[in-house]
């Protein structure tokens, strides 16, 4: 499960990140993180469940991906 690992690792990272441009963005940028927000709490429960069952770790993983997209997409607004 090394690889859920790292992804939450790039994933915080990337969350740090935004967090300190999120003053600059604008209303709708700080809908957007909200709603980014709340994955985020699903990935983090879902990651630390899964961990023991590598067929539903998969679909953690996959949200994982999922929110770093959409992470990519909220840093490219904001910047």
């Amino acid at each position: 499960m090394a690889d859920i690992d790292k992804l939450m690792e790039d994933l915080k990272r990337t969350r740090d990140e935004m967090r300190l441009q999120l003053h600059l963005a604008s209303k709708e940028a700080e809908n957007e993180w909200g709603e980014l927000t709340g994955e985020w709490d699903k990935f983090l429960t879902r990651a630390q469940f899964d961990k023991s069952s590598e067929e539903v770790g998969e679909a953690a993983k996959e949200l994982g991906l999922r929110m770093k997209a959409a992470y990519d997409r909220f840093k490219k607004a904001v910047d």
